[in-house]
């Protein structure tokens, strides 16, 4: 892992897009595997080594293996939560997490961005809010706010809905998308969040990992909350877009 920093760091450093490639395609899901197996043999103490090692805390710039880390503690908090609930998640995989969305921003942070996806899973913590981290973050970046909500879905859709309800019945959140052909409103893009979760379409984040697989998870939509969707969908007008006979994998975008 320290050879990796350290190689990836000298080729940014001497601006070589091409060999900065070359050592991460190289290297990386090798890495990803390796200390995934390691964490799942030693446990999260061995992780949390690495977490303090390159904490986002620790430089002016996003460690070179951050995106490294995220996907392994992807992997581990969602194998603890839907294994052993999520009172088991360890509290500074969620810091880790928190930390990185503090300090993200701007070009060139595709695949941290998207490393956050699963920080959605940590929703309902006692010891640390999700939630507002998420409710927090509509504003500096919704495109990143929606996915992390799909993923608050898959870990418990009665704590998602609450969410989406805070954030779209907050009045300083007003926001208009742009879409191809047409402008949806920050209440219309989120919708595509539950969506997203009874759709066809399995998850790719965590990269390199079919976690729906491997612990035979299958979302199913509870009645109630569905209800709760149409309300909303109602509330705000959008099923004037939509078929008579509308489902909620129809707010897909």
């Amino acid at each position: 892992m320290a050879t990796y920093e350290t190689q990836l760091a000298s080729a940014h450093e001497l601006g070589n897009s091409d060999r900065y490639r070359s050592i991460s395609r190289a290297y990386r899901v090798e890495l990803i595997t390796a200390l995934d197996d390691a964490t799942q043999t030693e446990g999260f103490a061995f992780l949390g080594e690495f977490l303090d090692a390159y904490h986002p805390e620790t430089a002016d710039d996003f460690p070179h293996v951050t995106s490294i880390l995220q996907n392994v503690s992807s992997r581990y908090l969602i194998r603890t939560r839907v294994s052993d609930g999520i009172e088991a998640v360890p509290v500074p995989i969620l810091e880790f997490y928190s930390s990185i969305l503090d300090r993200v921003g701007g070009d060139g942070y595709d695949f941290i961005n998207e490393g956050l996806h699963p920080y959605g899973w940590g929703i309902g913590h006692p010891d640390h809010s999700v939630a507002d981290d998420i409710l927090d973050h509509v504003l500096t970046d919704i495109f990143v706010t929606n996915p992390m909500l799909e993923h608050t879905f898959y870990a418990d859709q009665h704590l998602a809905i609450d969410l989406l309800e805070r954030i779209v019945h907050n009045d300083s959140i007003q926001e208009t998308i742009s879409r191809p052909h047409r402008e949806v409103s920050d209440t219309r893009y989120l919708l595509d969040a539950p969506a997203g979760a009874v759709s066809d379409f399995d998850p790719t984040i965590p990269r390199y990992w079919e976690w729906q697989e491997e612990l035979d998870y299958e979302f199913i939509l509870d009645d109630d909350v569905e209800q709760r969707i149409r309300q909303l969908v109602a509330e705000h007008g959008i099923d004037d877009d939509l078929p008579s006979d509308w489902v909620v994998s129809d707010l897909t975008l």
